[in-house]
């Protein structure tokens, strides 16, 4: 139904209403009559979501609307009693309503009451008093404000509004009444809001910025554009996967980056295993000309950053040897330098390249000369001598064969699939083509450039090996095109996160001359050098620091907020390493004038507050690397859902491990719906989940570019990364030293306490320790105050949430605090307490 349908019956039914009112009609017939007409005809209700009086202990009521994740129960009194409701007034609080209307308010919340319900309407056919009656906090229900349309002029007038709350349409949309939404949102205060430098940048660190050029290569990516790798690093740095490994940590046991169940995956964890097996594949099809079935494409598969790049380069650069490479030339083809604003491939600037690299690295086939394009063009060339060049001169028939290779070099895809058949034909080669680096863009690019791999597979019957990213290949491979080729699929597995950091640290000492300077060039383009002594002493700290017990809570969320996706854990280190909050130079001297190991301690707080804040002086989780689970999801004030969610989802992993981590979303979504949560808010928090890493699914959502929902059922599972922030992170002081800054607050003096104690950052991003303790203190008192609204069933089952933090991390931390605070400093916050 149309919201223009809806206009039109409702100017149908206001028609009909003054003949109904000469008739002494029941309540029961103004159901019948009147209620019905307005649920179906004009809100949209169908039958199977309405039942009808229905019989509870206080009576039988009238109508009780019910739809996953919501319910109502509907009053309708006879259309001749009218309810006494302000003028000129959209909204008003059940106060002030109730000693006019006591029966009838009374008589719902009975209702209301014994059904476990807390919304109601309250109609006579033209007026309707819409709003939630029943509150399950202990707050005092006659403050909450209820909507009101005041005759049928005021509904017309309002249709937009009125359609808005009480369709089913929009109900099912927003999971409830949508004035009770916009209340929340305009009832709320933030204190980055009441900032001016919310988006000034501190002073950088001068040697953190001397030292960029050195950390971007060091934790780099390994291969760069050909001709800029180093081979040397890039086997030395290198990490080959073992089969079976030994002392397992829980990251690894419980969110291990396995290839899935899949006949045509093959499972090989072992990189050796991997390397034989492709290598195997590329020498064991024939190249002969007779043979014209092209090799099967090679698909290689893993999650975003797992080192796809790196193993396809690894293989072929230091693996496969000589003699199958001798036969097989290959070109490796980065598809981010093709890729158009309009979101197109241009396949001839590929082709062009293509053919370019073939010339000036393989030289001794000596692909451009007019010898092996006569070759290429045998057939053709003897045609036109047959034919249309058959009475010309030597001169001329230069000019015209001259004149036809132009031409057809032109047409450079077209050129590059006939020279690899001849290089089958005649030169027993076989051209293979590495299409790498598509999985950087959307499904759209990726399905493209899968096309293209495939129609020279077939057309030009060269090997192609391509890269995908995982979550794009099992979710589209029984559908159109991938299910119209046939094609080998290689996992790769990530490698230990530590392992990569060691490999790195350890190349760079190797090499580094300890005498003289290293130069390199900035982020901004201009040259800097720095003492090699000084990025020894450095490097040889983090070395000897990084794995040691006092610095394994940094390890620890490097690993599980980044795993699998290697890169983007050296990005979160790289950022680490050139923040201006990372006081290098320091840190150079605590390695240099240490009295025993030379070592450098990296407290978990300045190393977290450095990844929330990116130079920032203040934390925005829009921005930040670091998610806020207390952040509420569009249209709630509820700051315990995501929380809520997680440890439900928990629940499954600790009952089993991987095996039983996923559950389907349709049943977290009905043990929510069942205690009172609506769909809307729901859907919206696993989203939000979903987007920041801390929730995953077996259909590799999280690996997928993310815009909205599915449409299906799929099966969903706490992530590592969740896992670190429901046990680890929340129960931390730096936590909420950072979150609270733009948590939405919603109540104004709660927010007023916490706004008087946060202290503003100087130039250096430093804000005092002490406000900062008693800022936070106020942020737990506000999250206690508010978890007092949270449904006593979910307390019951999980536990208070803010008892948890308390007791498993930040009383520990603020004892810790105070221990540090000057003799003053810790006398005025002595004994301060988490109500």
């Amino acid at each position: 139904m149309t919201i223009d349908d809806s206009i039109k019956n409702l100017k149908k039914y206001i028609s009909e209403f003054n003949s109904l009112q000469e008739l002494d009609l029941s309540e029961s017939d103004t159901r019948s009559k009147i209620i019905d007409r307005i649920l179906i005809d004009v809100l949209g209700w169908e039958e199977k979501d309405i039942m009808r009086e229905g019989h509870i202990d206080s009576g039988f009521f009238d109508y009780k609307i019910n739809i996953p994740g919501f319910h109502l129960i509907i009053e309708a009194k006879k259309q001749f009693v009218q309810f006494t409701l302000p003028q000129k007034r959209k909204t008003t609080s059940f106060n002030s309503l109730f000693k006019e209307n006591k029966e009838v308010i009374t008589q719902i919340r009975n209702y209301l009451t014994d059904s476990g319900i807390s919304n109601g309407i309250i109609t006579n056919g033209k007026q309707f008093i819409i709003g939630k009656l029943v509150n399950t906090d202990g707050t005092d229900w006659k403050k909450n404000q209820c909507l009101i349309f005041n005759g049928f002029e005021d509904i017309k007038k309002r249709f937009i509004e009125f359609h808005n709350n009480i369709s089913r349409e929009c109900i099912i949309e927003n999971g409830g009444f949508t004035f009770q939404t916009e209340e929340l949102i305009s009832k709320s205060y933030k204190i980055v809001s009441t900032l001016i430098d919310r988006e000034k940048e501190i002073v950088r660190n001068n040697l953190s910025a001397e030292i960029a050029p050195l950390i971007n290569y060091v934790f780099g990516e390994i291969f760069q554009e050909e001709g800029q790798d180093n081979l040397e690093f890039f086997k030395e740095c290198f990490i080959s996967n073992d089969e079976i490994k030994k002392n397992r940590n829980e990251i690894e046991r419980l969110f291990g980056d396995n290839a899935p169940n899949l006949s045509e995956v093959i499972p090989a964890k072992n990189t050796e295993s991997v390397v034989a097996q492709i290598e195997n594949e590329i020498s064991s099809a024939p190249i002969i000309a007779k043979e014209i079935t092209a090799p099967k494409p090679i698909i290689i598969v893993g999650s975003k950053g797992a080192g796809k790049t790196t193993f396809i380069n690894f293989l072929f650069k230091s693996k496969i040897k000589e003699e199958v490479l001798s036969n097989h030339p290959y070109v490796y083809i980065d598809f981010r330098k093709y890729f158009n604003q309009d979101k197109s491939v241009n396949t001839e600037k590929i082709a062009i390249d293509i053919l370019n690299y073939l010339f000036d690295n393989y030289p001794d086939l000596k692909l451009h000369t007019t010898k092996v394009l006569k070759r290429i063009y045998y057939k053709e060339i003897q045609r036109n001598k047959q034919g249309i060049w058959d009475d010309l001169g030597d001169v001329e028939y230069k000019r015209k064969l001259n004149d036809f290779f132009e031409t057809k070099s032109q047409n450079s895809l077209e050129h590059l699939e006939l020279l690899s058949k001849y290089l089958i034909r005649e030169r027993r080669i076989r051209l293979l083509l590495i299409f790498d680096n598509a999985d950087q863009f959307d499904s759209k690019l990726q399905e493209r450039v899968f096309l293209l791999a495939n129609s020279l597979n077939r057309q030009a019957n060269c090997g192609v090996i391509v890269s995908l990213r995982e979550g794009y290949y099992y979710k589209w491979r029984n559908s159109p095109p991938f299910d119209a080729f046939e094609s080998n699929v290689y996992h790769i597995t990530a490698p230990r996160y530590n392992e990569v950091l060691q490999k790195r640290i350890n190349y760079t000492l190797s090499k580094l001359e300890f005498e003289g300077k290293t130069s390199g060039t900035s982020g901004q383009g201009f040259k800097v050098e720095i003492d090699n002594q000084s990025i020894y002493e450095f490097l040889f700290g983090l070395k000897n620091s990084l794995f040691a017990d006092n610095n394994s809570q940094m390890i620890d969320f490097l690993n599980y907020t980044s795993f699998p996706n290697i890169r983007e854990g050296l990005r979160l280190f790289k950022l680490f390493l050139v923040s201006g909050y990372t006081d290098v130079s320091e840190y150079i001297m605590r390695v240099r004038y240490s009295q025993k190991e030379k070592r450098v301690y990296i407290p978990i707080h300045e190393f977290f507050k450095t990844m929330g804040l990116n130079n920032k002086l203040y934390y925005n989780h829009e921005t930040s690397v670091i998610p806020n689970l207390f952040y509420p999801v569009e249209g709630s004030n509820d700051h315990f859902i995501k929380i809520w969610i997680l440890k439900h989802l928990q629940k499954y992993l600790d009952l089993g491990g991987n095996s039983t981590k996923y559950i389907q979303v349709s049943q977290l979504l009905l043990f929510f719906t069942n205690i009172g949560y609506k769909l809307s808010i729901l859907n919206l928090s696993i989203k939000s989940l979903l987007k920041n890493g801390l929730i995953e699914t077996d259909d590799l959502l999280s690996d997928i570019e993310w815009k909205k929902m599915s449409a299906n059922d799929y099966n969903i599972s706490i992530s590592a990364k969740g896992n670190y922030y429901l046990k680890i992170a929340k129960n931390r002081f730096h936590y909420y030293d950072l979150v609270l800054q733009d948590t939405p607050i919603f109540d104004k003096d709660k927010f007023e306490k916490i706004r008087i104690q946060f202290p503003l950052a100087d130039e250096k991003g430093v804000r005092t320790l002490s406000d900062r303790l008693l800022t936070v203190t106020e942020f737990m008192n506000y999250l206690g105050y508010m978890e007092k609204s949270q449904h006593k069933e979910l307390i019951k089952l999980f536990g208070s949430i803010v008892e948890e933090i308390k007791t498993y991390g930040l009383e520990k931390d603020f004892k810790t605090i105070e221990e540090k605070l000057p003799p003053t400093r810790a006398k005025n916050n002595a004994g301060i307490k988490v109500k």
